[in-house]
């Protein structure tokens, strides 16, 4: 008896560290709306969505994709470690860039910022995304 029941809570143990998982995933995609109307910049739409692979280095890889008016038009693919998102070659007027995503409060707190960096490690941008 003892032996069925160590082997259940193996298996429990197993199938909830993949739940927690691929809860936390879903917690990251979705549609954030920048607050740069506040500041007399143009409001920005983030969306992010995760790519359903497997991968060898990072955690996840992403679409990162943004739309507005002016500088908010770009998109990037991305990978994480540990829900910070490092994202290369943004298309933006042709030029590249790199973008790095964080969630202060983690996937859960609804909130990213984001800083854009030029190929020479200058700050383009800094956003502030709240999820929709």
């Amino acid at each position: 008896m003892k032996k069925s029941r160590l082997i259940s809570a193996a298996l429990l143990s197993v199938t909830l560290s993949f739940a927690q998982a691929g809860l936390s995933q879903s917690l990251v995609d979705g549609n954030y709306v920048s607050d740069g109307a506040e500041n007399g910049t143009g409001k920005c739409t983030l969306s992010i969505t995760s790519f359903e692979q497997k991968h060898k280095y990072g955690d996840d890889t992403f679409d990162l994709e943004s739309s507005g008016d002016g500088a908010c038009e770009w998109t990037a693919i991305g990978v994480s470690k540990n829900y910070v998102i490092t994202a290369g070659l943004v298309t933006s007027g042709g030029t590249a860039a790199f973008v790095m995503l964080s969630f202060p409060f983690g996937p859960a707190g609804k909130r990213v910022e984001l800083i854009a960096f030029d190929v020479d490690g200058s700050i383009r941008n800094k956003e502030a995304f709240s999820k929709i």
